[in-house]
């Protein structure tokens, strides 16, 4: 009995919205207003969706979704994104002026396009809901109320074993509810953030 082919291979596909002269680069254009807000950058970190050195997290309030932000000469901006589909970037002034960030550990894709056509985003704080298998949200995606699950003490929603990179796939819902185990669906695209330097 045949196996089934998993399909292509992942593509990964470093996304650089923002050149080395701090403007939009890539087709990202920076979105009305300018600036869109302030953001407090105390506590900045290293994005865990970069691949490179340079992208901050950690400024501001989850629903701020500055978790991927180029930071132009001068330290006093950001350029943030929400996804790499849109190619808008939201500028925010900074306090207390930005000191360089390295690059995080084990980097967790921004984004992915599943293989059935729907964008997933990475999680950024918030409610979910639950399941009674205890999978947790990972990725909010398009395309209905499913969403990419991984186990709660789990590192990565993403099993990269092989070359076609795979997440499982499924509801949440209010009070833990009982839904059947997730499907596995191929990962066609996987995108990270990175510096022009």
């Amino acid at each position: 009995m045949s196996t089934p082919s998993p399909g292509p291979a992942t593509t990964i596909i470093s996304v650089v919205a923002v050149n080395a002269a701090g403007q939009p680069s890539d087709g990202f254009t920076v979105t009305t207003p300018d600036p869109f807000g302030a953001l407090d950058c105390k506590y900045a970190e290293p994005s865990r969706s970069a691949n490179t050195p340079g992208i901050y997290s950690g400024c501001g309030a989850s629903a701020d979704s500055a978790d991927v932000c180029w930071a132009p000469p001068g330290n006093t901006t950001l350029l943030c994104a929400n996804d790499p589909w849109q190619r808008t970037l939201r500028r925010y002034t900074v306090t207390p002026p930005l000191t360089p960030v390295g690059r995080t550990d084990s980097p967790e894709p921004w984004a992915l396009e599943l293989a059935d056509g729907r964008h997933c985003r990475i999680r950024v704080g918030g409610a979910w809901g639950g399941r009674s298998d205890g999978l947790v949200g990972a990725y909010s995606c398009t395309g209905g109320n499913d969403v990419v699950l991984q186990p709660s003490n789990a590192g990565t929603a993403i099993d990269t074993s092989s070359s076609t990179w795979q997440v499982a796939v499924g509801p949440l819902g209010s009070g833990n509810p009982d839904f059947p185990p997730p499907p596995q669906v191929a990962v066609r695209t996987a995108y990270f953030a990175a510096s022009a330097d």
